[in-house]
């Protein structure tokens, strides 16, 4: 699912070699696209790749920091869902989450490092937690 990172389209003029021109049209031709729809997509997956390196290096840096005991759930209250606006990592599961997927961050009171989870953790949680409301009743 591609997303868009801009809702009105612009044009971007940019000047390149005849042989990154004959590789982008053959590539083009190939998968029956036009030669603009490749560049565009190109460039998309390019700097989600970007975020995700970026993210995964921070996540690298935190941890051999000390700091990931600061990524845990133990003082997290409640989980508050909403729509993403960037891609971000369930804290449980590590899958990748895009902007436009609903997700839940983790709510805390004090300082600590943004934990989101997908769906599926949040739909874990819930069944752990009717177990115990249905035994304490």
């Amino acid at each position: 699912m591609h997303h868009r990172r801009h809702r009105q389209e612009r044009w971007l003029h940019t000047r390149i070699s005849e042989d990154l021109e004959g590789a982008l049209k053959r590539e083009a031709k190939r998968r029956r696209s036009p030669v603009s729809l490749l560049v565009r997509n190109l460039l998309e997956s390019a700097l989600d790749l970007v975020e995700d390196l970026v993210e995964d290096g921070l996540d690298i840096a935190r941890r051999a920091a000390g700091e990931e005991a600061d990524a845990g759930v133990d003082d997290i209250y409640g989980w508050q869902e909403l729509v993403l606006n960037v891609r971000v990592r369930c804290a449980s599961c590590n899958c990748s989450l895009s902007p436009g997927i609903r997700a839940f961050r983790g709510l805390r009171d004090g300082p600590g490092a943004r934990i989101f989870l997908c769906r599926t953790c949040v739909g874990r949680l819930k069944g752990t937690n009717s177990e115990q409301e249905e035994a304490t009743s």
